[in-house]
């Protein structure tokens, strides 16, 4: 989230020395990160340690923890977990808030700044790690299996009716609006084929990984000694590797950057079908998510909803995920497939 939650510093940096015994020095709010459930924190200590706190309004994917604490606690030494809490929790409650804190890595996001070639071979081998990684029953417990259903489709489609049924006031309402209404046929199209490739995949047989399921650059932070560090595991779940892979995958062709993560990875063979669905429903989640944000979230301020308009609009642009999910072929997958 861009702006504050409803909670005083004084009374978070109080929790942070109950339940890590920090002496903070320095509490800075951070208004980054595409969650509109959470918030961000620079914490410094007072003996020179570094933090980066995040508070949510809701916790709904504990994996998005233990996941992360267990890759890092078995050797894969990239990811970024949770540091614990002095009676051994990863999260700990405060005013109806969950708060969890990491090390702060001092690095810049890997979409801004690039990766060499060996880097992209590195995140290659690192994925494959963890998509071969067995998860002991105490931990798989907490993780999600894919359903194919698209969570966000009726969310979707209700906002759609809304959309072309009701006037609006609010400015920025009403220019999502009107983009909205601009793109409803597009917009129908992308929900209509999700739920149709879902259900194809629902009947198939495919092996499920673990998988990062958020595995964009932006998720990717690269130090000043060019260090790799994967960040923000909420959306962990099991599912087949084309969820991952598609922040990968571009075209037929591949780059530069595709050939050197392959040859970290491993050659293997991408299931095209797996992989429309995910764009496609991909496409689903920003468009519901933003939405939201937009027409729904009462609580919602005016940086906020002018973020959301800005990157709705974003999703419809030249080279970006609406446009790489009706690049991706999928009905001669679903004959093939039948």
């Amino acid at each position: 989230m861009i702006e504050k939650p409803d909670i005083r510093d004084e009374k978070i940096i109080a929790a942070l020395n109950e339940n890590y015994s920090i002496l903070v020095s320095h509490f800075e709010f951070l208004p980054i990160g595409n969650d509109a459930s959470a918030f961000s924190y620079r914490v410094e200590a007072k003996n020179g340690n570094l933090y980066f706190l995040k508070i949510k309004t809701k916790l709904s994917n504990l994996a998005g923890q233990v996941v992360p604490r267990f890759l890092k606690d078995h050797g894969i030494e990239q990811v970024i977990a949770p540091i614990s809490t002095n009676q051994q929790k990863l999260i700990f409650e405060l005013d109806g808030f969950a708060l969890i804190l990491y090390p702060f890595i001092l690095g810049r996001e890997a979409m801004q700044v690039g990766m060499s070639d060996l880097q992209w071979k590195e995140f290659g081998s690192i994925l494959r790690r963890i998509h071969n990684m067995n998860l002991p029953s105490d931990i798989s417990q907490y993780v999600s299996r894919e359903t194919f259903l698209p969570k966000w489709s009726g969310l979707s489609r209700e906002l759609s009716k809304q959309v072309n049924t009701q006037n609006y006031e609010d400015p920025y309402q009403k220019e999502l609006a009107r983009f909205w209404k601009g793109n409803h046929e597009t917009i129908e199209t992308i929900i209509e084929r999700a739920e149709t490739i879902g259900v194809h995949l629902g009947q198939m047989h495919l092996d499920f990984v673990l998988c990062h399921a958020d595995i964009h650059t932006a998720n990717i932070l690269i130090t000043d000694e060019q260090d790799m560090f994967i960040v923000d595991w909420d959306d962990t779940l099991l599912a087949p590797k084309e969820r991952d892979l598609m922040f990968v995958l571009g075209g037929d062709a591949r780059t530069r950057e595709e050939q050197m993560f392959f040859s970290g990875y491993g050659e293997l063979e991408i299931n095209r079908l797996a992989l429309a669905y995910y764009r496609y429903e991909w496409c689903v989640q920003e468009i519901g998510d933003f939405g939201t944000r937009v027409f729904l979230t009462r609580d919602a301020g005016e940086e906020t909803k002018q973020h959301a308009v800005e990157e709705f609009i974003k999703l419809f642009s030249e080279g970006d995920v609406v446009e790489a999910a009706f690049n991706t072929p999928f009905k001669s997958e679903i004959r093939n497939h039948a």
